[in-house]
């Protein structure tokens, strides 16, 4: 496969089977994450645990249900609504003291994600890239839990694990959204 290839599979899975990944493709996916294109400090933490998946998922649902915020509270309110999607690894990607005014250490941490979503792409995983669940981890219990470098805060996680479906070209359209001036 190529990187356009695994552009053109990529998308947001919803759906994994139980199936564990494997450690070697987790440490590939966490090795692209670290050579992503950044100009800062990030931390990734890998999360397997089943125990501490569901309580962040509990977590994480019970915050949203009480966010202020309408999509999410909706969100949470559909019926058998899970977080993690069943997903057996989280990846958490933190940034020193949290999202800057800039916008730099969301940046860094979002190049990561696309390098790691795209990696495991290439390697017949699915994967989802997840902001909500960072919800879970105002709670100081399960913050702790990541062993994070003091000043790390969590910003944005991505979902790995084998899809229930198998991932296929996206059709979509010539975009619209490109200017180009020659």
């Amino acid at each position: 496969m190529n990187v356009f290839h695994a552009i053109e599979l990529r998308r947001s899975v919803r759906a994994y089977t139980a199936a564990a990944v494997e450690k070697e493709k987790l440490e590939a996916i966490v090795k692209a994450g670290n050579l992503a294109p950044v100009f800062g400090r990030f931390h990734i933490t890998v999360i397997q645990d089943p125990a501490l998946l569901q309580a962040i998922n509990q977590t994480t649902l019970e915050r949203m249900k009480h966010s202020g915020n309408d999509f999410l509270e909706k969100r949470a309110a559909t019926e058998g609504y899970i977080p993690l999607y069943g997903a057996p690894v989280l990846l958490v990607l933190s940034a020193p003291h949290g999202n800057d005014r800039s916008g730099f250490n969301m940046a860094n941490v979002s190049c990561a994600a696309e390098n790691m979503i795209l990696a495991a792409t290439e390697l017949g995983l699915g994967t989802c890239f997840v902001m909500g669940p960072m919800l879970a981890f105002d709670n100081p219990e399960l913050a702790e839990k990541l062993s994070l470098p003091a000043d790390m805060v969590p910003l944005v996680g991505v979902l790995v694990g084998y899809p229930a479906e198998p991932l296929a070209a996206n059709a979509r359209k010539t975009p619209e959204n490109v200017t180009y001036l020659i």
